[in-house]
């Protein structure tokens, strides 16, 4: 999560959780005051699946990008993705 972090200007990422194969990233606007990135986890997700990875948004802001990683998955799907 740092890593990524640091490589923007501003921090998006407010909170990384799950448990197992499903993770859900947080996406917020500032750090500090964490308010809700809907907007930009909705270009998150569409930009994605342009690319063809399928994405799905959840939590009561909708700002948290879901991860369902299927237990099937290779070590190279996950590089590429």
């Amino acid at each position: 999560m740092q890593r990524i972090q640091k490589k923007r200007n501003r921090t998006v990422i407010g909170d990384i959780r799950g448990l197992g194969s499903m993770i859900g990233a947080e996406l917020v606007e500032d750090g500090e005051t964490r308010k809700p990135a809907r907007a930009l986890t909705a270009r998150v997700i569409k930009e994605a699946a342009s690319r063809g990875l399928l994405l799905a948004s959840a939590g009561r802001h909708f700002n948290v990008i879901r991860f369902l990683v299927p237990l099937v998955l290779t070590d190279a799907q996950v590089d590429e993705a």
